[in-house]
């Protein structure tokens, strides 16, 4: 079927308020989420620092230059990875056909429910409901295709609900900057023509030469979106690879940073509702940098499984030596049935939960060091 009302449905300021919601004392301090390495930069940050001017990219000198206040938290992928697939498990529950935009925005077909006001309504209920069960806000922006809804989504932020009933209007107020596929350069460009707006963007007539104006055009204009914008192709493979803050020069520490890799993994096959047909394990020490593979007998997304073939394939590769990067990549992944149910952790995934109050334990900035102040 042609969906004809679309909706987004957009984390806010995820990664920061993944982090309020494990540590409530960053309630109202500004702070922000920062990658790792020699130079990092923030990831995320609240709203309070972004107040500041704080902003995605920069790095963390000057972010403290515009907030001297600021607390700069590291990430925690694995967390933000879980936390995601609870989300899509609850948009699930309301919604069964949508597409995952990023780790933290889902499109939703909204009228595929019914009428569009039995799925608005259902739209609302989801969203409080991620407030209630994840202490997390966010903000849905409704429209007639997936450029209304972005657009939408982003003049409600945060935590609004937005429904472009009315198009003319929308159009007549949104900012051209703000309407997705509008890029910087392409800002510069309409910004010669006087354009300011969508709505002046759509009745221009001296764009028409303009291939890529006119495809935008066309796009903002569409009344429905097909299927096909929904339909899931899963990756041929997903790997996450990990430069150390300090080298690892034992097994048993090793192991624990793959097993950290390995769930992130894991996580992402169970949103994807793959399966991986292979595995592949690299490590880089002082000699060199090192790979080792192995098959499965047919595709799996069976957690013990894949943790313990790559447990036994990280001791034949480790050869003693300090260790200052690690990847894993899982490979020839398919769609497969099955998919964890619970919203909740098992005892399995507790055990990553755990891996967070670890002593004395620093990977690649994914884990504080007890007692370690990031400054």
């Amino acid at each position: 079927m042609l969906y004809k009302s679309v909706a987004l449905l957009d984390m806010d300021s995820y990664f920061a308020s993944v982090e309020e919601s494990k540590n409530p004392s960053l309630r109202g301090k500004p702070f922000a989420v920062i990658g790792n390495g020699e130079r990092p930069i923030v990831i995320s940050a609240n709203y309070v620092a972004k107040s500041f001017g704080v902003k995605t990219g920069m790095v963390i000198t000057e972010a403290k230059k515009l907030c001297p206040k600021i607390i700069f938290v590291k990430a925690d992928f694995s967390q933000y990875e879980f936390t995601t697939l609870k989300i899509i498990q609850l948009v699930e529950k309301y919604f069964p056909v949508y597409k995952e935009a990023s780790i933290d925005e889902v499109y939703i077909a909204v009228d595929v429910v019914g009428n569009v006001f039995e799925g608005l309504a259902r739209l609302k209920e989801l969203k409080e409901e991620i407030k209630e069960r994840l202490n997390l806000t966010c903000t849905v922006g409704v429209g007639k295709n997936p450029i209304i809804a972005k657009s939408a989504c982003e003049v409600a932020k945060p935590d609004g609900f937005f429904v472009v009933e009315d198009f003319e209007n929308f159009a007549k107020e949104l900012p051209i900057k703000n309407v997705v596929g509008v890029g910087k350069e392409s800002a510069k460009v309409l910004e010669e023509f006087g354009i300011e707006t969508l709505g002046q963007f759509l009745d221009e007539k001296r764009l028409e030469g303009l291939s890529g104006f006119q495809k935008l055009k066309a796009l903002i204009l569409k009344e429905y979106t097909e299927p096909e914008f929904f339909k899931f192709v899963p990756p041929k493979s997903v790997g996450h690879s990990l430069s150390l803050d300090r080298h690892v020069n034992n097994l048993d520490e090793l192991l624990e940073v793959y097993k950290y890799l390995t769930f992130g993994l894991y996580s992402k096959l169970l949103r994807g509702k793959m399966g991986a047909k292979s595995v592949s394990l690299y490590l880089k020490d002082r000699f060199g940098s090192f790979s080792i593979s192995r098959s499965f007998v047919f595709h799996t997304n069976d957690f013990l499984l894949i943790s313990k073939v790559i447990e036994s394939l990280a001791e034949r590769l480790f050869r003693g030596y300090p260790v200052s990067k690690v990847g894993i990549s899982l490979n020839n992944l398919k769609v497969i049935n099955g998919i964890q149910d619970s919203l909740f952790w098992t005892e399995e995934q507790r055990k990553f939960e755990k891996l967070s109050e670890l002593d004395n334990v620093f990977f690649g900035g994914y884990f504080v060091l007890r007692g370690k102040k990031i400054v």
